[in-house]
């Protein structure tokens, strides 16, 4: 991308950012009155239940990417690989999509990882992401009551879809076309895989984005609480909130555009001012789950290390 180019994009991705917000900041000024009566009763049970499938999920992302990088001949063992996401995914609110990769590039080389492995691993992981958080939005939102008479064929259609999408030449034509526009490495044929593995893998993509979507409807529920009725359509739109931040590569992380998505869905289903309370504590609840599982991971990461210093200098000399 040349100099020119680059400062057009970045103009318009703090145009398009600015908008959003200023969007999110007139809904806020108008129903301001509402927001500050509004009082705060969290369900303890609830919130935990919230946090916890949260948490499960995002280590449920975490084998996804351990099982790209065997894909692609290298292996780092469980432990390291929880470490390693845990930690590095607090980067991804740092202005720039790069910095998350750039982050996991340092803890990935030490265990003989090229970066651009680690970056193309990375890649692959945001279209796996987009392909599971379509299905899951699509299906759980056909399981919704207005529209429950496709429930069973849409469903079906879907799952076809799906599979047809995950035919090889179909799927990496798909996915070097996604890293080409994010300007990452494309994927050669000696490191393609088959459809089998490419299908276990989406599945364990698609269990972790229904969990993103049921922790988000979870945490709702936790201090405003919304029929049963609406579940699968908000765990519909929880989903689709996530794949959008992910193509959305003009904000960090998807701030502001998850949290537009949400209050445009839900203030039809609740009152206004309920709407924008959730779409803003909902993306500090997950930010403060992701911090404490940073928090958690780096001093494990650094014994670790220290054990690891501690036994090379035990070793004998050659």
């Amino acid at each position: 991308m040349t100099s020119a180019k680059k400062l057009l994009w970045n103009i318009l991705s703090v145009l398009l950012v600015v908008a959003v917000f200023y969007f999110l900041g007139r809904e806020l000024l108008k129903n301001w009155e509402q927001i500050k009566s509004y009082e705060f009763r969290f369900s303890g049970p609830l919130l935990f239940a919230a946090s916890a499938v949260y948490a499960i999920t995002l280590t449920v992302f975490a084998i996804g990417w351990r099982i790209i990088l065997q894909h692609l001949h290298y292996r780092i063992s469980l432990k390291e690989i929880w470490l390693y996401f845990c930690i590095t995914q607090p980067a991804k609110y740092i202005p720039g999509k790069i910095w998350m990769p750039v982050t996991r590039m340092k803890f990935c080389k030490p265990c003989g990882v090229p970066n651009s492995i680690t970056l193309l691993s990375t890649g692959i992981e945001g279209v796996m992401e987009i392909f599971a958080g379509s299905y899951v939005a699509v299906t759980a939102l056909l399981q919704a009551e207005f529209l429950s008479s496709f429930a069973i064929w849409g469903t079906i259609a879907v799952g076809g879809g799906g599979l047809i999408l995950l035919y090889p030449p179909i799927f990496y034509f798909f996915i070097n076309l996604y890293l080409r526009i994010v300007k990452q490495p494309l994927i050669p044929k000696n490191m393609q895989t088959s459809f089998w593995q490419l299908v276990l893998l989406q599945i364990i993509y698609i269990i972790g984005m229904l969990g993103l979507g049921v922790s988000q409807f979870l945490f709702l529920q936790s201090f405003a609480a919304v029929p049963a009725q609406y579940a699968a359509l908000l765990i519909s739109i929880g989903t689709f909130s996530i794949v959008a931040s992910i193509l959305a590569f003009f904000a960090p992380a998807g701030l502001g555009v998850r949290e537009g998505i949400w209050y445009v869905a839900l203030k039809n289903i609740s009152m206004p001012s309920v709407a924008l309370i959730y779409a803003f504590v909902s993306r500090l609840w997950m930010i403060i789950v992701e911090a404490l599982l940073a928090f958690i991971a780096l001093p494990l990461f650094l014994v670790r290390q220290r054990k690891a210093r501690m036994t090379n200098a035990l070793r004998p000399p050659l």
